[in-house]
Protein backbone atom coordinates (compact mmCIF):
# COMPACT_ATOMS: atom_id res chain seq x y z
CA UNK A 1 0.00 0.00 0.00
CA UNK A 2 1.29 3.46 -0.91
CA UNK A 3 0.75 6.25 1.63
CA UNK A 4 0.88 9.81 0.32
CA UNK A 5 3.45 11.77 2.36
CA UNK A 6 1.66 15.13 2.50
CA UNK A 7 1.62 17.68 5.34
CA UNK A 8 -2.02 16.97 6.21
CA UNK A 9 -1.11 13.42 7.29
CA UNK A 10 2.48 13.59 8.51
CA UNK A 11 4.52 15.85 10.76
CA UNK A 12 8.30 15.62 10.78
CA UNK A 13 9.84 16.11 14.23
CA UNK A 14 13.28 17.64 13.81
CA UNK A 15 14.77 18.62 17.16
CA UNK A 16 15.30 17.63 20.78
CA UNK A 17 12.68 20.22 21.76
CA UNK A 18 10.04 18.01 20.18
CA UNK A 19 10.91 14.84 22.09
CA UNK A 20 8.44 15.64 24.91
CA UNK A 21 5.70 16.20 22.32
CA UNK A 22 6.43 12.84 20.68
CA UNK A 23 6.48 11.02 24.01
CA UNK A 24 3.27 12.60 25.33
CA UNK A 25 1.47 11.84 22.06
CA UNK A 26 2.59 8.21 22.16
CA UNK A 27 1.50 7.83 25.80
CA UNK A 28 -1.93 9.42 25.21
CA UNK A 29 -2.71 7.38 22.11
CA UNK A 30 -1.59 4.19 23.84
CA UNK A 31 -3.76 5.05 26.86
CA UNK A 32 -6.94 5.73 24.88
CA UNK A 33 -6.44 2.76 22.56
CA UNK A 34 -6.10 0.35 25.49
CA UNK A 35 -8.68 1.89 27.83
CA UNK A 36 -11.80 -0.30 27.94
CA UNK A 37 -13.99 2.79 28.41
CA UNK A 38 -13.11 3.95 24.89
CA UNK A 39 -13.90 2.28 21.58
CA UNK A 40 -11.56 2.76 18.64
CA UNK A 41 -12.92 4.36 15.48
CA UNK A 42 -11.22 4.84 12.13
CA UNK A 43 -9.97 8.33 13.07
CA UNK A 44 -9.76 8.17 16.86
CA UNK A 45 -11.64 6.93 19.93
CA UNK A 46 -15.16 7.27 21.29
CA UNK A 47 -16.73 6.96 24.75
CA UNK A 48 -20.49 7.48 24.80
CA UNK A 49 -21.20 10.92 23.36
CA UNK A 50 -17.54 11.96 23.52
CA UNK A 51 -15.41 11.55 20.39
CA UNK A 52 -11.72 12.35 20.10
CA UNK A 53 -9.80 12.12 16.86
CA UNK A 54 -6.08 11.50 16.81
CA UNK A 55 -5.74 14.83 15.02
CA UNK A 56 -7.52 16.68 17.85
CA UNK A 57 -5.27 14.97 20.42
CA UNK A 58 -2.23 16.12 18.44
CA UNK A 59 -3.57 19.68 18.17
CA UNK A 60 -4.23 19.88 21.92
CA UNK A 61 -0.77 18.60 22.84
CA UNK A 62 0.87 20.88 20.27
CA UNK A 63 -1.01 23.91 21.65
CA UNK A 64 0.14 23.01 25.16
CA UNK A 65 3.74 22.78 23.96
CA UNK A 66 3.52 26.19 22.30
CA UNK A 67 2.21 27.67 25.56
CA UNK A 68 5.04 26.09 27.57
CA UNK A 69 7.69 27.38 25.13
CA UNK A 70 6.18 30.88 24.73
CA UNK A 71 8.14 33.90 25.89
CA UNK A 72 5.93 34.31 28.95
CA UNK A 73 5.41 30.56 29.39
CA UNK A 74 6.52 28.47 32.37
CA UNK A 75 9.52 26.84 30.64
CA UNK A 76 11.62 29.99 30.28
CA UNK A 77 10.47 31.35 33.63
CA UNK A 78 11.60 28.18 35.39
CA UNK A 79 14.84 28.09 33.38
CA UNK A 80 16.00 31.55 34.47
CA UNK A 81 15.10 30.75 38.09
CA UNK A 82 17.30 27.64 37.97
CA UNK A 83 19.79 28.65 35.31
CA UNK A 84 22.64 26.57 36.76
CA UNK A 85 20.41 23.47 36.64
CA UNK A 86 19.19 23.76 33.04
CA UNK A 87 21.98 25.64 31.22
CA UNK A 88 25.34 23.96 30.54
CA UNK A 89 28.18 26.39 31.16
CA UNK A 90 31.29 25.87 29.04
CA UNK A 91 34.48 27.77 29.81
CA UNK A 92 35.61 27.34 26.20
CA UNK A 93 32.88 29.63 24.84
CA UNK A 94 34.56 33.01 25.59
CA UNK A 95 37.87 31.59 24.35
CA UNK A 96 36.45 30.46 21.00
CA UNK A 97 34.58 33.70 20.30
CA UNK A 98 37.60 35.81 21.30
CA UNK A 99 39.89 33.85 18.98
CA UNK A 100 37.43 34.19 16.10
CA UNK A 101 37.36 37.97 16.42
CA UNK A 102 41.12 38.17 16.95
CA UNK A 103 41.49 36.43 13.58
CA UNK A 104 39.37 39.04 11.83
CA UNK A 105 36.08 37.14 11.85
CA UNK A 106 32.78 38.84 12.54
CA UNK A 107 30.57 37.01 15.03
CA UNK A 108 26.80 37.42 15.19
CA UNK A 109 24.00 36.01 17.33
CA UNK A 110 20.45 35.52 16.02
CA UNK A 111 17.97 34.01 18.48
CA UNK A 112 14.19 33.68 18.60
CA UNK A 113 14.20 34.32 22.36
CA UNK A 114 13.31 37.74 23.77
CA UNK A 115 15.91 40.10 25.22
CA UNK A 116 15.25 39.50 28.92
CA UNK A 117 15.58 35.73 28.65
CA UNK A 118 18.60 35.98 26.32
CA UNK A 119 20.36 38.44 28.61
CA UNK A 120 19.99 36.23 31.70
CA UNK A 121 21.15 33.09 29.94
CA UNK A 122 24.10 34.77 28.21
CA UNK A 123 25.23 36.49 31.42
CA UNK A 124 25.41 33.06 33.04
CA UNK A 125 27.24 31.48 30.08
CA UNK A 126 29.98 34.12 30.09
CA UNK A 127 30.40 34.26 33.88
CA UNK A 128 33.30 31.78 33.79
CA UNK A 129 36.95 31.59 34.74
CA UNK A 130 37.92 32.05 31.10
CA UNK A 131 36.43 35.56 31.26
CA UNK A 132 38.42 36.93 34.23
CA UNK A 133 37.78 40.57 33.32
CA UNK A 134 34.01 39.92 33.49
CA UNK A 135 33.52 41.43 30.05
CA UNK A 136 29.88 41.87 29.10
CA UNK A 137 28.65 39.07 26.87
CA UNK A 138 27.64 41.57 24.20
CA UNK A 139 31.30 42.52 23.67
CA UNK A 140 31.97 39.08 22.17
CA UNK A 141 29.63 39.73 19.22
CA UNK A 142 29.58 42.19 16.33
CA UNK A 143 25.83 41.94 15.74
CA UNK A 144 23.11 40.66 18.11
CA UNK A 145 19.49 40.00 17.13
CA UNK A 146 16.76 38.80 19.51
CA UNK A 147 13.17 37.93 18.56
CA UNK A 148 14.53 36.99 15.12
CA UNK A 149 11.45 34.88 14.33
CA UNK A 150 13.37 32.28 12.35
CA UNK A 151 12.69 30.89 9.76
CA UNK A 152 10.83 34.14 8.86
CA UNK A 153 14.16 35.91 9.41
CA UNK A 154 15.56 34.14 6.33
CA UNK A 155 12.60 35.18 4.17
CA UNK A 156 10.81 38.53 4.26
CA UNK A 157 11.71 39.14 7.92
CA UNK A 158 10.30 41.83 10.21
CA UNK A 159 11.17 45.39 11.18
CA UNK A 160 14.63 45.85 12.69
CA UNK A 161 14.38 47.81 15.95
CA UNK A 162 16.90 48.61 18.65
CA UNK A 163 16.37 47.20 22.15
CA UNK A 164 16.50 49.36 25.26
CA UNK A 165 18.80 47.27 27.45
CA UNK A 166 17.55 48.93 30.63
CA UNK A 167 13.84 48.26 30.20
CA UNK A 168 13.90 45.49 27.59
CA UNK A 169 11.50 47.52 25.46
CA UNK A 170 11.95 48.51 21.82
CA UNK A 171 12.88 51.93 20.48
CA UNK A 172 10.38 53.63 18.21
CA UNK A 173 10.75 53.29 14.45
CA UNK A 174 12.88 51.08 12.22
CA UNK A 175 16.63 51.06 12.78
CA UNK A 176 18.52 52.04 9.60
CA UNK A 177 21.89 53.25 10.88
CA UNK A 178 25.24 51.56 11.33
CA UNK A 179 25.67 48.75 13.83
CA UNK A 180 26.74 49.96 17.26
CA UNK A 181 29.07 47.96 19.47
CA UNK A 182 27.29 46.27 22.41
CA UNK A 183 23.89 47.27 21.01
CA UNK A 184 21.10 44.71 20.73
CA UNK A 185 18.49 44.62 17.98
CA UNK A 186 15.13 42.93 17.58
CA UNK A 187 13.66 41.34 14.45
CA UNK A 188 15.06 42.27 11.07
CA UNK A 189 15.80 40.02 8.13
CA UNK A 190 18.73 38.35 6.47
CA UNK A 191 18.66 41.04 3.77
CA UNK A 192 19.25 43.71 6.41
CA UNK A 193 21.88 41.51 8.05
CA UNK A 194 23.82 41.11 4.79
CA UNK A 195 23.77 44.86 4.23
CA UNK A 196 24.88 45.75 7.76
CA UNK A 197 27.57 43.06 7.93
CA UNK A 198 28.81 43.58 4.36
CA UNK A 199 28.12 39.97 3.41
CA UNK A 200 26.31 40.56 0.11
CA UNK A 201 29.40 39.87 -2.00
CA UNK A 202 30.56 36.79 -0.08
CA UNK A 203 27.54 34.81 1.10
CA UNK A 204 29.50 31.54 0.93
CA UNK A 205 31.91 32.94 3.53
CA UNK A 206 29.20 33.08 6.19
CA UNK A 207 29.15 30.05 8.47
CA UNK A 208 25.80 29.74 10.24
CA UNK A 209 25.70 27.57 13.36
CA UNK A 210 22.30 26.24 14.44
CA UNK A 211 20.59 23.27 16.08
CA UNK A 212 17.38 23.15 14.02
CA UNK A 213 17.66 21.30 10.70
CA UNK A 214 14.67 23.14 9.21
CA UNK A 215 14.52 26.54 10.91
CA UNK A 216 18.30 27.09 10.88
CA UNK A 217 20.16 24.91 8.41
CA UNK A 218 17.80 24.15 5.53
CA UNK A 219 16.46 27.70 5.22
CA UNK A 220 19.84 29.43 5.42
CA UNK A 221 21.37 26.95 2.96
CA UNK A 222 18.64 26.94 0.31
CA UNK A 223 17.66 30.60 0.45
CA UNK A 224 21.11 32.16 0.92
CA UNK A 225 23.85 29.70 0.08
CA UNK A 226 25.44 30.18 3.50
CA UNK A 227 27.82 27.60 4.88
CA UNK A 228 26.05 25.65 7.61
CA UNK A 229 27.10 23.95 10.85
CA UNK A 230 24.44 21.78 12.48
CA UNK A 231 24.74 21.06 16.20
CA UNK A 232 23.45 17.54 16.96
CA UNK A 233 23.86 16.81 20.71
CA UNK A 234 22.58 13.25 20.17
CA UNK A 235 25.86 12.43 18.40
CA UNK A 236 27.51 11.69 21.75
CA UNK A 237 25.14 8.79 22.36
CA UNK A 238 25.12 7.80 18.68
CA UNK A 239 28.90 7.38 18.64
CA UNK A 240 28.76 5.47 21.93
CA UNK A 241 26.38 2.90 20.43
CA UNK A 242 28.40 2.81 17.20
CA UNK A 243 31.50 1.70 19.13
CA UNK A 244 29.97 -0.39 21.93
CA UNK A 245 27.50 -2.24 19.70
CA UNK A 246 29.75 -2.67 16.68
CA UNK A 247 28.98 -6.40 16.60
CA UNK A 248 25.35 -5.58 15.71
CA UNK A 249 26.44 -3.63 12.64
CA UNK A 250 28.70 -6.55 11.68
CA UNK A 251 25.73 -8.91 11.99
CA UNK A 252 23.65 -6.80 9.63
CA UNK A 253 26.45 -6.85 7.08
CA UNK A 254 26.70 -10.62 7.41
CA UNK A 255 22.96 -11.05 6.81
CA UNK A 256 23.14 -8.82 3.73
CA UNK A 257 25.98 -10.99 2.47
CA UNK A 258 23.96 -14.17 3.12
CA UNK A 259 21.08 -12.84 1.01
CA UNK A 260 23.49 -11.96 -1.78
CA UNK A 261 24.94 -15.48 -1.65
CA UNK A 262 21.46 -17.03 -1.96
CA UNK A 263 20.85 -15.14 -5.20
CA UNK A 264 24.43 -15.28 -6.52
CA UNK A 265 23.96 -18.08 -9.08
CA UNK A 266 20.34 -17.35 -10.00
CA UNK A 267 19.29 -15.52 -13.14
CA UNK A 268 16.05 -14.84 -15.04
CA UNK A 269 15.73 -18.52 -16.02
CA UNK A 270 15.16 -19.49 -12.39
CA UNK A 271 11.43 -19.86 -11.65
CA UNK A 272 11.48 -20.65 -7.94
CA UNK A 273 11.59 -18.16 -5.08
CA UNK A 274 14.41 -18.68 -2.57
CA UNK A 275 13.36 -18.85 1.06
CA UNK A 276 15.07 -16.00 2.90
CA UNK A 277 12.40 -15.61 5.59
CA UNK A 278 14.75 -16.72 8.38
CA UNK A 279 17.41 -14.22 7.32
CA UNK A 280 14.77 -11.47 7.21
CA UNK A 281 13.61 -12.44 10.71
CA UNK A 282 17.22 -12.29 11.94
CA UNK A 283 17.64 -8.83 10.37
CA UNK A 284 14.47 -7.60 12.11
CA UNK A 285 15.69 -8.95 15.46
CA UNK A 286 19.11 -7.32 15.16
CA UNK A 287 17.59 -4.04 13.95
CA UNK A 288 15.26 -3.99 16.97
CA UNK A 289 18.14 -4.69 19.36
CA UNK A 290 20.15 -1.93 17.72
CA UNK A 291 17.28 0.58 17.94
CA UNK A 292 16.77 -0.20 21.63
CA UNK A 293 20.46 0.43 22.27
CA UNK A 294 19.87 4.04 21.20
CA UNK A 295 16.75 4.39 23.34
CA UNK A 296 13.01 3.92 23.06
CA UNK A 297 12.78 6.07 19.93
CA UNK A 298 15.83 4.54 18.27
CA UNK A 299 18.63 6.33 16.44
CA UNK A 300 18.20 9.75 14.86
CA UNK A 301 20.60 8.75 12.06
CA UNK A 302 19.94 5.07 11.38
CA UNK A 303 17.12 2.60 10.97
CA UNK A 304 18.94 -0.70 10.81
CA UNK A 305 21.51 -0.40 8.04
CA UNK A 306 19.66 2.46 6.35
CA UNK A 307 19.79 6.20 6.98
CA UNK A 308 16.82 8.03 8.47
CA UNK A 309 15.14 11.00 6.80
CA UNK A 310 16.89 13.27 9.32
CA UNK A 311 20.26 11.79 8.34
CA UNK A 312 19.65 12.45 4.64
CA UNK A 313 18.71 16.06 5.45
CA UNK A 314 21.90 16.48 7.47
CA UNK A 315 24.03 15.06 4.65
CA UNK A 316 22.37 17.29 2.09
CA UNK A 317 22.16 20.65 3.84
CA UNK A 318 24.79 20.72 6.62
CA UNK A 319 28.32 21.47 5.48
CA UNK A 320 29.51 20.53 8.96
CA UNK A 321 27.83 18.82 11.87
CA UNK A 322 29.00 17.88 15.35
CA UNK A 323 27.77 17.40 18.90
CA UNK A 324 29.05 20.89 19.76
CA UNK A 325 30.42 23.81 17.80
CA UNK A 326 33.15 24.02 20.46
CA UNK A 327 34.95 21.45 18.30
CA UNK A 328 36.06 24.40 16.14
CA UNK A 329 38.41 25.36 18.95
CA UNK A 330 40.66 22.44 18.03
CA UNK A 331 41.20 23.43 14.39
CA UNK A 332 43.19 26.32 12.93
CA UNK A 333 41.02 28.99 11.34
CA UNK A 334 42.66 28.25 7.99
CA UNK A 335 41.48 24.65 8.07
CA UNK A 336 39.47 23.35 5.13
CA UNK A 337 36.89 20.70 5.99
CA UNK A 338 36.27 18.20 3.21
CA UNK A 339 33.82 15.32 3.13
CA UNK A 340 35.29 11.82 2.73
CA UNK A 341 34.86 10.18 -0.69
CA UNK A 342 31.50 8.44 -1.00
CA UNK A 343 30.76 5.42 -3.16
CA UNK A 344 27.66 5.25 -5.29
CA UNK A 345 25.84 1.89 -5.17
CA UNK A 346 27.26 0.72 -8.51
CA UNK A 347 30.81 1.52 -7.39
CA UNK A 348 30.46 -0.55 -4.23
CA UNK A 349 29.76 -3.71 -6.26
CA UNK A 350 33.20 -3.85 -7.89
CA UNK A 351 36.54 -3.78 -6.09
CA UNK A 352 39.18 -1.35 -7.32
CA UNK A 353 41.50 -4.31 -7.91
CA UNK A 354 38.98 -6.03 -10.17
CA UNK A 355 39.42 -5.89 -13.95
CA UNK A 356 36.41 -6.47 -16.20
CA UNK A 357 36.92 -8.03 -19.60
CA UNK A 358 35.35 -6.59 -22.75
CA UNK A 359 32.91 -9.50 -22.75
CA UNK A 360 31.83 -8.68 -19.18
CA UNK A 361 31.34 -5.05 -20.14
CA UNK A 362 29.15 -6.10 -23.06
CA UNK A 363 27.00 -8.26 -20.76
CA UNK A 364 26.29 -5.49 -18.28
CA UNK A 365 25.88 -2.69 -20.83
CA UNK A 366 22.88 -2.17 -23.09
CA UNK A 367 24.70 0.40 -25.19
CA UNK A 368 28.29 -0.63 -25.61
CA UNK A 369 30.06 2.25 -27.33
CA UNK A 370 33.07 1.04 -29.29
CA UNK A 371 35.83 3.57 -29.72
CA UNK A 372 37.21 2.66 -33.17
CA UNK A 373 39.93 4.94 -34.47
CA UNK A 374 39.23 6.25 -37.96
CA UNK A 375 42.10 7.41 -40.18
CA UNK A 376 41.65 10.97 -41.37
CA UNK A 377 43.06 10.19 -44.87
CA UNK A 378 42.17 6.62 -45.95
CA UNK A 379 44.22 5.21 -48.81
CA UNK A 380 41.17 4.46 -50.95
CA UNK A 381 38.81 7.41 -50.65
CA UNK A 382 36.11 5.57 -52.59
CA UNK A 383 35.83 3.00 -49.80
CA UNK A 384 34.57 4.32 -46.51
CA UNK A 385 35.62 2.56 -43.31
CA UNK A 386 32.92 0.59 -41.50
CA UNK A 387 30.77 2.56 -39.08
CA UNK A 388 30.67 1.03 -35.60
CA UNK A 389 27.37 2.01 -33.95
CA UNK A 390 27.57 5.63 -32.78
CA UNK A 391 30.85 6.34 -34.57
CA UNK A 392 31.05 8.30 -37.83
CA UNK A 393 33.63 9.52 -40.32
CA UNK A 394 33.59 13.05 -38.93
CA UNK A 395 37.19 14.16 -38.31
CA UNK A 396 38.08 14.76 -34.66
CA UNK A 397 34.96 12.90 -33.54
CA UNK A 398 36.21 12.80 -29.95
CA UNK A 399 37.60 15.83 -28.21
CA UNK A 400 41.18 15.82 -27.03
CA UNK A 401 41.80 14.85 -23.44
CA UNK A 402 42.20 18.08 -21.41
CA UNK A 403 45.58 18.55 -19.76
CA UNK A 404 44.17 20.52 -16.82
CA UNK A 405 40.96 20.88 -14.83
CA UNK A 406 38.34 22.78 -16.81
CA UNK A 407 35.36 22.46 -14.48
CA UNK A 408 35.66 22.17 -10.72
CA UNK A 409 32.82 20.93 -8.54
CA UNK A 410 35.10 20.65 -5.52
CA UNK A 411 35.96 24.15 -4.32
CA UNK A 412 39.09 22.86 -2.63
CA UNK A 413 40.55 22.18 -6.09
CA UNK A 414 39.58 25.53 -7.59
CA UNK A 415 42.54 27.59 -8.72
CA UNK A 416 41.67 30.64 -6.62
CA UNK A 417 40.02 28.88 -3.71
CA UNK A 418 40.86 29.69 -0.13
CA UNK A 419 41.38 26.98 2.44
CA UNK A 420 39.39 29.09 4.90
CA UNK A 421 36.05 28.82 3.10
CA UNK A 422 34.39 27.30 6.14
CA UNK A 423 35.76 29.45 8.91
CA UNK A 424 33.69 32.62 8.70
Amino acid sequence: MFVQMDETRFRIFNTLYELPLIYILACLIDYFNNNTEYNQTRLGVRAGDVTMTYESIYNDVNAAMEYVHAGDGPLKADTVKNVNKYIVQDERLPVLLSRLRENGKKVFLATNSDYKYTNKVMNYLFDTGSNPDKKCWTSFFDFIVVDAKKPLFFLQGTLLREVNKTTGGLHLGTFTGKIKQNAIYSGGSVEVFNELMGANESLSEVLYVGDHIFGDILKSKKALGWRTFLVVPEMVQELGVWTEKSYLFSKLSEYDYEIAEVYRNLDSSHTGKPDISQIQADIRAVTHEMDQAYGTLGSVFRSGSRQTFFATQVMRYADLYAASFMNMLYYPFTYCFRAPPMHMPHESTVDHEARLSEEQFRKISLAWRARASIPLTPKDTSVKPPIVRADSTVPRLYCETPDQLTEVGDEFLAEHSSVSDFDQ
